[in-house]
């Protein structure tokens, strides 16, 4: 009955992880044709691709409530629920649902981020770093196919809504995976019990708490800005919107098998600060590339490297950093929260910047900054002191 439980718990880890990113991933590559259907301004463009890193922020802080108030899997339940809404619901009636049903996605999918560590904590206490890779990169591997299927799908049935409306069914059955682990679960109440502890020492007095918002906060604002504004970079340098998206599913998705390996692997490295710096200084030759036109598809493989394997170590990181699941959730809450507000200002930013200069020179530059930082930080972020 246990090896079935956690069998369970497994698939519904693993196919949550699916419909985690898709829903905004594909967001990006169809925004050309969104904003030529609904007559977007750049502004309005820059406002939709912040939204999603914004709500992550945002829902991220309110985690721990509901995993005080729901349980974890209850929690997971009504998170997927209202993901599955509104992806049903946000594009059939014009720019202001389609910027709510996104900032609604964006919510429940920042509560299932956070929530998932300690999901994974509390599951499989002597398999952290292993089931953290492997949901990782299902998240990796959903959110390039989302981006590099995008504009193809949305050619193949015409419109742009249904391209993204694709992943309700894969929403739905993440749904009736973990209805039915809520249903097996007599956890709930161990849940409350070590989420209403009090502790000698706010999280935000340990310096590895600061340093993984910079980590993780870093990293996030890399990978979005990519995300959302890599393809328009790319036809603004005479690209087709087919080699554009082609070539942000590139970034997403070829270093998903080396980010595999490392993350399967974190646990016995010695020195993951190490680790994190070199991974780190990966991207940062991948945004220098990128400033030079004619070297997209190699920026594109090594950003794809760095990032890939940057952000299930900053989970991993994350999963460990504390003594016990309660305090876990907490570090996640703030390192998620804080850090995705982070990453909502730097996309906003690295758009704007390109408006005010009026090329995208500018806006690498700033993330090369900030992935140098990003670099650094690893060395707080990955030492062994615990938080709690």
């Amino acid at each position: 009955m246990q090896a079935k439980r956690h069998f369970l718990a497994l698939c519904a880890i693993l196919v949550c992880s699916l419909v985690l990113r898709p829903p905004l991933a594909a967001v990006g590559p169809l925004l050309p044709e969104i904003s030529g259907a609904l007559g977007l301004s750049t502004l309005d463009q820059g406002v939709l691709s912040a939204i999603p890193v914004l709500s992550f922020g945002l829902g991220a802080f309110v985690g721990p409530w509901f995993a005080k108030r729901f349980g974890l899997e209850r929690s997971m339940v009504l998170m997927l629920a209202a993901l599955v809404l509104a992806i049903g619901l946000r594009g059939w009636f014009g720019f202001a649902s389609l910027l709510l049903g996104t900032a609604i996605s964006g919510l429940a999918i920042a509560v299932a981020n956070v929530l998932l560590p300690s999901v994974v904590r509390e599951r499989f206490p002597g398999s952290v770093a292993k089931v953290t890779a492997a949901y990782t990169s299902v998240l990796a591997v959903s959110a390039s196919f989302a981006a590099a299927s995008a504009f193809p799908t949305s050619q193949l049935l015409g419109d742009w809504n249904l391209a993204l409306m694709v992943w309700l069914g894969p929403g739905l059955i993440a749904l009736l995976l973990w209805w039915a682990l809520n249903n097996r679960s007599n956890t709930s109440a161990v849940e409350l019990d070590e989420s209403t502890r009090s502790f000698a020492k706010p999280i935000t007095a340990y310096p590895t708490t600061w340093a993984l918002f910079v980590f993780f906060g870093f990293q996030s604002l890399g990978f979005y800005a990519i995300l959302a504004w890599l393809p328009t970079l790319l036809l603004d340098r005479g690209f087709t919107p087919e080699s554009a998206g082609g070539l942000l599913g590139l970034a997403t998705i070829v270093g998903v098998p080396t980010g595999l390996i490392l993350s399967s692997n974190f646990g016995r490295i010695p020195r993951l600060d190490w680790a994190g710096f070199l991974i780190s200084c990966v991207t940062l030759s991948g945004f220098a590339l990128l400033m030079v036109p004619g070297f997209e598809t190699l920026a594109a493989i090594f950003i794809g490297l760095g990032q890939a394997a940057t952000f299930p170590l900053s989970l991993t990181l994350i999963s460990i950093s504390a003594k016990d699941p309660a305090r876990t959730t907490s570090v996640s809450a703030f390192v998620q929260g804080g850090g995705y507000l982070l990453s909502a200002v730097g996309t906003f930013a690295f758009s704007s910047v390109r408006d005010l200069t009026g090329d995208w020179d500018a806006s690498i530059v700033l993330l090369l900054a900030l992935t140098a930082i990003q670099a650094l930080s690893s060395f707080v972020a990955g030492g062994r002191a615990k938080i709690g």
